[in-house]
């Protein structure tokens, strides 16, 4: 693979010749890939068992040209060489390259010591006569490089089929998120023009209503009519702008312009807070439960006060009337431990993960008259997460469920 790269882009990534970004694969990644090759190979055939039969198989070569000299003499017109190459033949095919090296030096030492040097000298001391080992030494190499070439073609077949495989696990992830994004486009495109026309048709109602009053009404305005009007359009164009504001922070969260001004702050007090402010906008019971002593936590405090409000308003929105939304703060070994628990229907287990997917709503969610994006639990996940904390809901149905978010204690 590494022949074909023509121009490196990354430390890890090449152009091949026809211009494609190929991966390199990490140096673990060969190393599992090895070993689930050799992992596939039988045991009796791994290169160290191979070096040891070469000893046996050099040894009973040896024995047979011995017999064949017993038999035509030393000066038999053959050559000893020609009959050691067949155990480097055999070594090659089933063990490998290192191994069948590994014989090519056992049949020249063979050699040199049995046939060539007849006085024993070794072959630095008779190098005439050592001249007649080339031939065999040769062609040994000969058949170990070819051997050679035959594996690291192997291997690179094994890398290119891994890397091949790899690519297309990649593409299919690619194609399974673009086949989400424009899912959740179109899912988004039908959620937001029906939660657009809603306010919109209101207001240009009231509107319309306040200019007819007024045209039949020229001297006498009735304050009280207008005064509904105008609440009625107030009250839409905040459903708007939370609207906006909410498809804003899901636009900057996905593209990391949220800018966070984390500051050491009590957590009770940001709580306390919230649980007064939607008090006085629900006129619904929120019992709070809070340490004794201040509670400091690193976060921003408009966000977290966010995520707080998305929880509590969705507990008092799916709670029954009369029903407690209980808040309670804990305190555990360097973190914050917070909870929000309404007495809702609950949520089925098969649902929890997915409550906090951009524009999910529960199937009850959906059939019930209460209005909503889904965007509010996406949204307050991604912020718990960049304050490097983290939230899930635990819940059966009818029983109600409870929101965790944990944050640590810097």
């Amino acid at each position: 693979m590494d022949r074909i790269a023509t121009k490196i882009i990354r430390k890890d990534v090449y152009l091949n010749r026809q211009g494609i970004p190929v991966r390199r694969m990490t140096f673990e990644q060969r190393a599992e890939l090895r070993k689930s090759f050799m992992a596939t190979v039988p045991q009796w055939r791994h290169p160290l068992i191979g070096t040891l039969l070469s000893i046996l198989f050099v040894g009973l070569m040896g024995w047979g040209l011995q017999a064949l000299d017993g038999w035509f003499g030393k000066d038999g017109a053959y050559f000893s060489g020609s009959l050691l190459l067949i155990p480097v033949l055999f070594v090659a095919v089933f063990w490998g390259a290192i191994p069948a090296l590994f014989t090519v030096l056992l049949g020249t030492l063979y050699i040199d010591y049995f046939f060539v040097s007849l006085d024993k000298d070794f072959l630095w001391k008779n190098w005439q006569d050592g001249m007649q080992i080339l031939p065999f030494l040769i062609s040994g190499v000969i058949v170990a490089m070819i051997t050679a070439q035959r594996e690291r073609a192997r291997w690179n077949t094994l890398v290119a089929e891994q890397e091949l495989k790899e690519y297309a696990e990649e593409l299919e992830i690619s194609n399974q998120k673009l086949e989400d994004a424009s899912q959740l486009k179109d899912r988004f495109l039908s959620i937001a023009s029906h939660e657009l026309k809603t306010p919109i048709t209101t207001i240009r109602g009231q509107a319309q209503l306040a200019l007819r009053r007024l045209s039949k009404q020229e001297h006498e305005v009735n304050v009280e009519d207008m005064r509904l009007s105008l609440e009625r359009i107030n009250g839409q164009t905040e459903r708007l702008t939370t609207l906006i504001e909410e498809l804003l922070d899901v636009s900057s969260i996905r593209t990391g312009k949220m800018a966070l001004h984390k500051r050491k702050l009590d957590i009770n007090e940001i709580c306390q807070r919230v649980v007064d402010d939607q008090h006085l906008l629900t006129e619904r019971l929120i019992e709070l439960t809070v340490p004794n002593q201040a509670t400091f936590v690193s976060v921003d405090r408009d966000r977290i006060e966010q995520v707080l409000v998305n929880l509590i308003s969705n507990a008092v929105k799916y709670s029954p009337e009369g029903c407690p939304v209980q808040v309670t703060v804990k305190r555990t070994m360097r973190k914050v431990l917070i909870g929000v628990r309404d007495h809702g229907q609950g949520i089925a287990q098969d649902q929890l993960d997915k409550v906090f997917d951009t524009f999910y709503r529960t199937p009850d969610a959906e059939a019930s008259a209460k209005k909503g994006l889904g965007l509010g639990l996406s949204i307050s996940k991604d912020i718990v997460m960049r304050h490097d904390g983290r939230i899930w809901c635990e819940s059966l149905p009818g029983q109600g469920s409870i929101f965790f978010v944990e944050l640590p204690q810097k």
